[in-house]
């Protein structure tokens, strides 16, 4: 027989080694899911550290469009995103939380950050802090964002935010003007470059013009000295003749031989001869005239009927129904929740498929806070936001803006 016993433990073992990690990331982990955006540029270079208690656990630089995070129970965890040349952002998660809702689960957090580029000349000091803080909250059982602490730190974060917009409306005209710049400076040193192409090549037809009438005058130079030489030679030629020809026979030469007067003829006796004239005999020729037999056809002229028809107007106009007008549905719905310390008023507000959630906070102390969404807001957004009949077109943000 064989021992058993020492491979039944091992498997055992196996077994819960596989199983123990899913029932802790069950009972006690929480997921958070993010998406990263980075504002006029893209997310090369971009990392997220996880700080675990004060101590850096890890860092991730992939996938930060879209990614997911177990964070365990009992921990106080600070996410930072960071991107060289921009604001570095931090998320707190304080995931302390009762044994029994650890127990139950946590429902998966959702959450976005964007970066913007850093200017020397904005004040960032406010953002060396988290700009949220998530923690467990007794009343939903569950996590979600710290309102006090939001609203502790929104109107700093709105001043940077202010600014910053302003820089990017600042940055984006002045690249509209130097994209221009560069277009109008592009398109004159075209124009120019034409203008250039054109005039050297007027230059190198008039070049090439002047060669060839060079080269012509050459030929024609060339032919006249050809012709003169030729000349010269017959002349010289016709000299030694005629100076070789006098020589020989003893004439004075042609040009020394004087002009004499020459002797006239003696008279000679004429007899006139009288010719008879003869007289051409005429033929004359006469036209034989008559009439033409030839048969001859009178032309017949018709006139064919036209194969046109003419049409008629229909004088019935189709009239053409009325459209409905589409009217957007607005439904509303307000609940009051009064607490020894505080009165919230919910008003859920539905328009068509949209649903905007508007939220009055009014403190025993006298403050009143204003929220859409979950996200702090002004109270005039939230007296036009409960206007049932302001609220056909409206555009609502999600949580996720």
């Amino acid at each position: 027989m064989h021992d058993t016993s020492g491979h039944t433990w091992r498997h055992l073992l196996l077994l819960a080694i596989v199983i123990l990690p899913a029932f802790t990331w069950a009972q006690g982990r929480f997921t958070v899911n993010g998406r990263l955006k980075i504002e006029a540029g893209d997310l090369s270079g971009t990392r997220a550290v996880v700080m675990k208690d004060g101590v850096k656990e890890r860092t991730l630089t992939d996938g930060l469009n879209k990614f997911s995070l177990d964070l365990e129970i009992g921990h106080n965890y600070i996410l930072s995103f960071e991107k060289d040349g921009y604001v570095a952002k931090k998320i707190s998660f304080n995931t302390h939380a009762p044994a029994e809702a650890a127990a139950a689960g946590f429902t998966p957090f959702d959450f976005a950050v964007s970066l913007f580029k850093q200017y020397d000349d904005i004040n960032i000091v406010v953002f060396n802090q988290p700009v949220g803080m998530i923690r467990y909250d007794d009343k939903t059982g569950d996590f979600d964002y710290d309102t006090d602490y939001t609203k502790s730190i929104q109107s700093q974060l709105q001043e940077v935010l202010t600014k910053v917009e302003q820089k990017q409306k600042d940055e984006e005209v002045n690249a509209k003007a130097k994209a221009k710049a560069e277009a109008e400076a592009e398109k004159q040193a075209a124009a120019k470059a034409r203008q250039e192409a054109v005039a050297q090549k007027q230059a190198e037809e008039k070049a090439k013009a002047a060669a060839e009438a060079e080269k012509q005058a050459e030929a024609r130079a060339k032919t006249e000295a050809e012709a003169a030489d030729r000349a010269a030679q017959v002349k010289a030629k016709a000299k030694a003749e005629e100076t070789t020809r006098v020589q020989k026979v003893g004439e004075k030469p042609a040009s020394e031989v004087k002009a004499e007067r020459p002797v006239p003829p003696a008279p000679v006796n004429e007899r006139k001869v009288v010719r008879p004239s003869v007289e051409p005999t005429a033929v004359t020729s006469q036209a034989r005239t008559g009439q033409d037999d030839r048969r001859s056809i009178s032309p017949v002229v018709q006139e064919e009927a036209s194969r046109i028809v003419r049409a008629f107007t229909n004088s019935n106009a189709e009239e053409r129904p009325d459209e409905p007008e589409e009217v957007a549905v607005v439904e509303m719905d307000q609940q009051t929740f009064v607490e020894p310390n505080r009165v919230t008023t919910v008003v859920t507000v539905r328009t068509g498929v949209v649903v905007d959630e508007y939220r009055k906070v009014t403190h025993k102390w006298g403050g009143q806070y204003f929220f859409k969404n979950g996200l702090t807001c002004s109270q005039e957004v939230y007296q036009r936001g409960v206007q049932a009949e302001q609220l056909a077109h409206s555009d609502p943000r999600s949580k996720l803006d």
